[in-house]
């Protein structure tokens, strides 16, 4: 998770509250608050604390469609205001601005087209970004549509890159690794921007979620995503990691039906970061292959610079194989073919 040091700034620390309408048990009276904040006119100050609600307690239906019906409403009635506003005087926020009045609306074509147009009117404008990541981000919350959340993470981390510290981009973001279970990250996006406003209902909520959910031991987000989609969280002892006798020159990672390292040549890395790379890459191709039509994942071959990886399913799980010698394909493609029916390595 290093990219999230870069994402946070150093602010003053100011001191916290907490609201009862957050807490376990209180979505009725919420809505109840949102009934008088919106018969009373203040319409931001409702859908605030809606979305922080639907963030709290998720998953909620009454709050998503009050939500939904406050945001249209508010969407149709501001819509040729923010029209007039791109005629008059174009720009990447009021084009942004736009976009996401109509994502609300339904207009998912033009929402894109308007998202797009203002990234081309300002790449450096983190606006755009932030109104296509959101729109992913809705969909991945409501629709549980993994494809959607890498999408939201891509533009997030453009967004949070383009301009460090920017609230509504690390408010996102954290929405988005809460949804991956991931607390302790979710936490330290939040650091920021819980000090410069502790009473901001969205930090509230996530904050809240932060406190109660177990913390994760992964800092790699795509194995996040994994473990979220498949409910499983590999566990790698290396104690109990078995030996795969191979050829000079070649290092082997044998993974089990569930992610997990069981075997590696005795040349080959053991550390963290290699193990997880290793997982998702056995997570990734076993996942999507059979999503995209082509059933299940057999066999794959990677050519880098003088480098070869060579990946294959194997009995309940997945084998690896490298070398540095691209001359050695055929003879390792025959080794690692010889072991497809062979006892795995525990």
């Amino acid at each position: 998770m290093g990219l999230i040091g870069t994402w946070m700034k150093k602010t003053h620390n100011t001191e916290k509250e907490t609201s009862g309408l957050l807490a376990r048990g209180s979505a009725a009276r919420l809505l109840d608050t949102v009934h008088d904040l919106v018969q009373g006119g203040d319409r931001p100050a409702a859908v605030s604390w809606l979305r922080a609600g639907t963030v709290r307690f998720h998953p909620w239906e009454q709050g998503e469609i009050a939500l939904d019906e406050i945001e249209r409403s508010g969407a149709r009635e501001t819509l040729g205001v923010l029209q007039d506003a791109v005629e008059l005087n174009y720009t990447a926020t009021e084009a942004a601005r736009l976009s996401e009045a109509l994502e609300r609306l339904g207009d998912s074509s033009g929402s894109t087209l308007w998202a797009h147009a203002a990234i081309q009117e300002d790449p450096c404008d983190p606006a755009g970004y932030l109104a296509i990541a959101r729109s992913y981000l809705r969909r991945f919350r409501r629709q549980d549509d993994a494809v959607a959340g890498l999408h939201a993470l891509r533009y997030l981390t453009k967004a949070c890159q383009l301009k460090p510290g920017h609230r509504e981009c690390l408010r996102s973001l954290a929405m988005l690794l809460l949804l991956l279970r991931a607390p302790v990250a979710a936490a330290k996006v939040l650091q920021p921007i819980e000090n410069d406003t502790p009473e901001d209902p969205m930090v509230l909520a996530m904050q809240s979620l932060t406190q109660r959910m177990p913390a994760e031991n992964t800092t790699n987000i795509q194995e996040l995503f994994l473990r979220w989609e498949t409910g499983t969280t590999p566990v790698h002892f290396p104690d109990g990691i078995g030996v795969i006798p191979c050829p000079d020159g070649v290092k082997a990672w044998e993974f089990d039906e569930n992610r997990t390292l069981i075997a590696t040549s005795t040349s080959a890395s053991r550390d963290t970061d290699t193990v997880e790379l290793f997982s998702v890459l056995a997570g990734t191709l076993t996942g999507a292959t059979p999503r995209m039509g082509l059933g299940e994942f057999s066999k794959f071959t990677a050519r880098g610079h003088g480098t070869l990886l060579i990946g294959l399913a194997a009995p309940d799980g997945m084998i690896f194989c490298h070398t540095d010698r691209h001359s050695r394909e055929e003879s390792l493609s025959r080794w690692i073919e010889s072991h497809r029916s062979g006892e795995t390595y525990r």
